[in-house]
């Protein structure tokens, strides 16, 4: 259809470059009432143009308003003929409102208006374009189902949402969309080298080496004196060479206990890394029945046999929990808890673990003086006492409050018991406020505010979780916070076991703004990119660079654009290569990025791959080098480790530290060491498979900027070869996106659920992995699929747990 195109042809250029033409003294435009008419009713914007720029003789504008007006009545009609009335009007608006932005932008240079006036008027121009927008998008999107392009009309519904749900977002894409040149970014060049960035393994060969069709084995007779043979003299419970003991795994069934640990070694064996090549090798038909008595064991066990919900212990809330539960409760962002003990993550990588956070003596005290700061602060506060009394009597507005802290309705009881103490300070000499905010206190302090403790239920049974706790889980996993009025409302009124209510809750919470700590919270533990700066930084004083600011930017960074993955529901392969990042104009700058201004966060499209994706952001490569120098095995490490789910095993205990030399030069001895390192016999089936990725990444300093003169090649045992990041890239998206969106999965039930994962949840994992698999893993129906599996809506509560109870 002709106005699909016809918006794109609004070029900056065929605005701009008439504006500076010969300037005729040319101040008044003639315009005939046809004319008038239609700029009354398609274009106003022009139409006021024309008049402000003959008040104020701005000639240069005149010659341009002529030239555009007859330019979008001929593509006006062009669009009638074609497409209908309808669809022309909106067509002129947009060129209209197009037209607006570029006046502003004239007037910005022309020093005829402030720079800050000038944005704050092009951005909502930027905000009405997107109406406008979405207004032609609707109607087309019925003529497209007429067509029979039901596909591309989803599509199209799918923009329009996202426009809505992130309308911020969506117009700083507009506006690289339209005057994009200048915040492309520019860093320093790479390199030309010759041949391809990425090789990708010789499919022959792969699909041989992972051809198990027709394997057939006998455990007694084939696999254990296989695994005795060539496995068990290392591996066994006495040596454990490499923290790796088969023997004690062997006694482990079913084997996906042990799940991560099996597949490291069939993916040993299929690379021939194991065992070393100074020891007796299995044959190829050998190495074939392991692989194939491993796949049936592990990546073809029947995982309903093992299926469980699981159980989440009661837990305090963690620090992060605390202050936005406290600012959502209040109205204060306070952040008390920063005053709190540290948080530890343990096995799950999350501080909201339930198997890290315990209640210790050290926060009894803190809770006291964090309950006490809160109160007083709101009570100093008139707006924010009077809405949290809201002029109800005292019953009514210790209800509503404890309702919220609880995170459900109080009971009688307590009810009683806060009444009782209101007016036991009453006679002790307190005034209305001052009692109640003295109960308010208490209820602060209370456990059931402190601790995130579920409902009991039925020893060894699976039952569903309950409405007021299946508000908190939705809340705490979307937003970090105590659920709000709608949704405890949906609990009073026993909708949230629905799964269409719970779809809706998550759709409508992940458009609230609080819906960022997904970002902030999920995605920089995940990643470890939050020690950036308060643990991972340079001296400040030798490094005047390292500020504050720029440290919390780089976080930023990485927490925006996972967010923003969320948002638009991208597939995976965004995670590791895009063409947009977030920049402000000191980490612009610290990228070498121009045209960059201001201390504010904003989406930068990039048209290089140094930045596109989390390997290029300064936040992950400063978590994955050392404090002076780049480290290829911890970048290696990382990307098998958190990204990918398959880490290799610890190096052996006597393994000593690689020397290496400073300055420029130490990056090409560092290689030259690990290549004598991986002819290490021990060594090297680890590094082989750790050392080419990190070299795939040397073109990073250990705080990320840009350098060329580096060795960044990579080769992996199974023959793929690439070069630099942009090759890493490519070959992580080509050979193993499985293992990332598995991965990711895992993770996020993991944040979602509260607890590490045991074996038995991998049965989830896979069955979410299986349906978008197909879709390229879209991040918002990963969300959507995780808060509404089995274990998040689900619980059983463990018989050996009741029996201590009762004991």
């Amino acid at each position: 259809m002709l106005f699909r195109n016809l918006f794109a042809s609004f070029s900056v250029v065929s605005f701009l470059s008439l504006l500076f033409v010969g300037v005729n003294l040319l101040f008044a435009v003639d315009l005939d009432k046809e004319t008038q008419d239609f700029l009354k009713k398609h274009t106003p914007k022009i139409l006021k143009i024309i008049s402000e720029a003959e008040a104020k003789k701005y000639s240069e504008i005149l010659i341009e308003a002529e030239q555009r007006i007859e330019e979008i009545r001929e593509e006006y009609k062009e669009a009638e003929e074609e497409d209908g009335k309808e669809l022309a009007h909106w067509v002129a608006r947009l060129a209209d409102n197009f037209s607006a932005m570029e006046y502003q932008m004239w007037k910005i240079e022309e020093g005829n208006i402030s720079e800050a006036e000038g944005e704050e008027i092009i951005g909502e121009l930027l905000i009405e374009h997107l109406g406008l927008r979405n207004k032609m998008d609707t109607e087309l999107i019925d003529r497209l189902i007429e067509e029979g392009e039901e596909e591309e009309a989803e599509s199209m519904r799918e923009e329009i949402e996202w426009r809505k749900e992130s309308s911020e977002e969506a117009a700083h894409e507009l506006f690289e969309e339209l005057f994009g040149e200048g915040e492309e970014e520019e860093e320093e060049e790479e390199e030309e080298e010759e041949g391809p960035v990425y090789e990708a393994p010789d499919n022959e060969d792969l699909q041989k080496a992972n051809d198990l069709n027709g394997v057939s084995y006998e455990y007694k007779k084939h696999i254990l004196p296989t695994l005795t043979k060539y496995c068990l003299d290392c591996h066994d419970a006495e040596n454990a060479k490499g923290d790796i003991d088969l023997e004690s795994a062997l006694s482990r069934r079913p084997l996906v206990r042990d799940r991560p640990l099996w597949e490291n070694v069939a993916e040993r064996i299929r690379n021939g890394d194991m065992p070393p090549k100074n020891k007796d090798r299995p044959d190829d038909e050998e190495s074939l029945r392991l692989r194939k008595w491993i796949s049936n064991e592990v990546n073809l066990f029947d995982y309903s046999q093992v299926k469980a919900p699981g159980h989440v212990p009661a837990r305090r809330l963690s620090r992060e929990e605390y202050n936005r539960t406290i600012r959502d409760l209040i109205g204060l962002d306070l952040r008390p808890a920063d005053q709190f003990p540290m948080d530890f993550t343990g096995t799950s990588g999350f501080s909201n673990s339930a198997n890290t956070l315990f209640l210790h003596t050290a926060h009894l005290d803190r809770y006291m003086s964090a309950a006490e700061t809160v109160i007083d602060a709101a009570q100093k506060d008139k707006s924010v006492w009077s809405r949290l009394t809201d002029n109800e009597n005292v019953k009514q507005s210790l209800r509503r409050f404890a309702r919220l802290a609880f995170r459900r309705p109080p009971t009688d009881m307590e009810m009683d018991s806060y009444l009782s103490h209101y007016q036991t300070q009453k006679t002790k000499g307190k005034n209305d406020k001052e009692a109640l905010g003295t109960v308010m206190k208490v209820i602060l302090v209370s456990p059931n505010f402190l601790l995130k403790a579920e409902q009991l239920s039925s020893v060894g049974k699976d039952t569903r979780v309950g409405q007021y706790d299946m508000a908190s889980r939705l809340s705490y996993f979307l937003w970090a916070s105590a659920p709000d009025q709608e949704l405890l409302s949906l609990a009073d009124k026993k909708q949230l076991h629905d799964t269409k209510t719970i779809r809706d809750q998550i759709l409508r919470m992940l458009k609230d703004s609080r819906s960022e700590s997904l970002g902030r919270i999920f995605a920089s533990e995940w990643l470890s990119t939050d020690d950036v700066g308060p643990r991972i930084r340079k001296d400040p004083i030798d490094n005047p660079w390292c500020t504050e600011t720029l440290m919390a930017a780089m976080r930023e960074e990485t927490s925006l654009f996972f967010h923003s993955l969320v948002m638009k529901n991208d597939p995976i392969e965004r995670l590791i290569d895009s063409n947009y990042t977030f920049l402000n104009a000191e980490l612009a700058e610290y990228y070498r990025v121009p045209n960059i201004e201001g201390k504010h966060m904003r989406r930068v499209k990039i048209n290089t791959r140094q930045r596109g994706g989390i390997l290029g952001h300064a936040s992950v490569l400063a978590t994955t080098s050392f404090p002076h120098r780049t480290s290829p095995v911890l970048r290696g490490t990382w990307i098998l480790t958190t990204l990918l789910g398959t880490p290799p095993p610890p190096p052996p205990p006597d393994v000593p530290e690689i020397e290496v030399g400073g300055g420029r030069r130490a990056v090409s001895t560092l290689r030259e060491k690990l290549e004598v390192h991986r002819d290490s016999k021990r060594c090297a089936g680890c590094h082989s498979q750790i050392d080419p990725l990190g070299f795939a990444l040397e073109n990073y300093s250990e705080f990320g900027r840009w350098r060329n003169g580096v060795d960044n090649r990579g080769e992996l045992p199974n023959g793929a070869r690439f070069r630099g990041p942009q090759g890493l890239k490519m070959a992580l998206i080509d050979t193993r996106l499985d293992d990332l969106g598995k991965q990711l999965i895992r993770k996020m039930l993991s944040y979602a659920l509260g607890r590490q994962l045991e074996y038995y949840d991998e049965a989830v994992v896979r069955e979410i992995a299986e349906r978008l698999k197909g879709s390229g893993y879209p991040l918002k129906d990963m969300v959507l699929e995780i808060g509404l599996s089995y274990p998040f809506t689900t619980k059983r509560v463990p018989a050996e747990l009741s029996n201590k109870t009762n004991s």
